[in-house]
């Protein structure tokens, strides 16, 4: 029998829930197509699916100051 992960809670009947990560083999048969294309729940047989972040640093760029401020003095 097919087990499947659920990605986010469902409730489906007769009066069943199962929340997120939660491995389940009862679903109706004909609702697993259109969960499994909304991405609702995944086969759990699979490895789940690794999502990677690309994370690009910004450079630092120094400005150059090229009028820079006369020193003030006290001179009272």
């Amino acid at each position: 029998m097919a087990q499947y992960r659920a990605l986010v809670g469902i409730d489906y009947p007769p009066n069943k829930r199962v929340e997120a990560g939660e491995i389940v083999s009862d679903l109706p048969g004909d609702a697993i197509k259109w969960l499994l294309e909304d991405g609702l729940i995944e086969d759990s047989s699979k490895p789940a699916k690794k999502i990677e972040t690309i994370v690009k640093e910004t450079p630092i760029v120094e400005k150059e100051i090229t009028n820079p401020v006369a020193e003030v003095t006290d001179e009272a």
